[in-house]
């Protein structure tokens, strides 16, 4: 049992170290958390309002579609959990392999077997808290589905079933949702930026662009020309088919909508140095 006690203690250690450089810079849970009990509160008062008389269904059904949303934005964003590039790798690896190595040290000079087992009850609230946020999202997963399917063209809708499927890590379910509402919403840019976010994670680093995610980046800068994303997600499907001269072309253009001296456009200009 002391063995489960100190390699516990180690795995807490390494997460106090660890998470805070693996962790990408986000707003803070505390206020993501706040935020979802007022959205909860919110819709609660939808409800007795509407049992009161003092509003009306459609205005009700607004309001439900408005705060869904927001709970959708503010469950994402407690979510994420991608690593940013640049984070120091080697004191990563470095602090994995010591700290086990420091902590055995300790153990053999100061440790004491006969330690008794912790609970781990303090951890039953913010357990249940997770589970309520789940099936709250979950609910209204459902609901959507169902009004989907009286009502298949509506493309915000499927939209909206596709980010929060995207949420819920229902990655396949969520990119044929987003195939719905791209049919649907032919001048929509933001629905295609955001399938092709979800098809870009499943990219294994290096690999090339699938041909969907191309396709999904034509069509935002036929919309809208100055969309420095999709300029630039389409240089790097020319360079990647052997094309420099238009990989150059397209760069350049997002490059000159950039700001002069931001680190997005020192980026673009040093990969257009690269082809040269």
């Amino acid at each position: 049992m002391i063995w489960l006690v100190f390699a516990a203690l180690v795995l807490a250690t390494l997460a106090i170290l660890l998470v805070p450089l693996l962790r990408p810079k986000a707003a803070g849970p505390d206020r993501a958390e706040y935020d979802l009990t007022v959205y909860k509160d919110q819709l609660a008062e939808i409800e007795r309002e509407l049992e009161r008389g003092t509003l009306k269904p459609d205005q009700a059904e607004a309001a439900r579609t408005e705060i869904s949303r927001r709970i959708l934005a503010a469950a994402e964003q407690r979510g994420k959990k991608a690593t940013k590039a640049g984070r120091p790798l080697g004191l990563i690896i470095g602090l994995a392999l010591a700290v086990p190595m420091i902590a055995a040290g300790f153990y053999v000079t100061l440790g004491s077997p006969d330690l008794p087992d912790r609970p781990f009850s303090g951890r039953a609230a913010q357990v249940r808290q997770a589970q309520d946020q789940t099936e709250m999202i979950r609910g209204m997963v459902a609901q959507l589905t169902a009004k989907l399917e009286k009502n298949p063209a509506d493309g915000k809708g499927w939209n909206m079933l596709g980010r929060s499927l995207r949420v819920m890590g229902q990655t396949d379910d969520a990119a044929e949702a987003y195939r719905k509402a791209v049919k649907l919403l032919p001048g929509d840019t933001q629905v295609r930026m955001e399938f092709a976010a979800l098809l870009l994670d499943q990219v294994p680093q290096g690999s090339a662009l699938p041909a969907e995610l191309v396709g999904l980046m034509r069509q935002v800068a036929a919309i809208d020309p100055t969309n420095v994303d999709a300029l630039y997600f389409l240089g790097i499907a020319a360079a990647q088919a052997g094309d420099k001269a238009k990989a150059k072309d397209l760069w350049r253009k997002a490059a000159a909508l950039l700001p002069e001296g931001s680190q997005d456009r020192q980026d673009i200009i040093k990969q257009i140095e690269t082809l040269e």
